[in-house]
């Protein structure tokens, strides 16, 4: 049980690293945590592969004035984790202002000794 919790713990410290990579626009963070057959849906439902997302930080399209993580639980499964809670985010795509709430759910794989996350669904959340 300790060896699950901790692996557990692993997870969402990389979950938090993640949410400090989107807040600060940290490309070379994202580039690390993001595996590279990375696929995710965001609230709209349109896809989303890693070159998007890297492409969306990387040129400042994407600017985060606030990330809240909320409800994070995570649930390991041998080399795969699932982690899953809210977040509250507010900031620009583009010109585009936003501020939203979300649930996702997030899937990691242990690959060469590190979590990546390899796949997201995002859900838009009322009010």
């Amino acid at each position: 049980m300790v060896n699950e919790l901790s692996t557990e713990a692993a997870v969402l410290q990389v979950a938090e690293r993640l949410a400090e990579a989107e807040r600060t626009g940290d490309v070379a963070a994202l580039e690390q945590i993001l595996a590279s057959d990375y696929q995710g849906y965001d609230p709209a439902g349109r896809p989303q592969d890693r070159a998007a997302v890297l492409r969306g930080y990387g040129v400042g399209r994407v600017r985060m004035g606030g990330l809240i993580q909320s409800e994070l639980k995570a649930r390991v499964l041998g080399d795969a984790a699932v982690v899953a809670g809210i977040n509250a985010l507010q900031g620009h795509d583009g010109p585009e202002h936003f501020h939203f709430r979300l649930r996702f759910l997030d899937v990691y794989a242990l690959r060469d000794g590190r979590w990546q996350l390899v796949a997201s669904q995002d859900t838009l959340l009322p009010g």
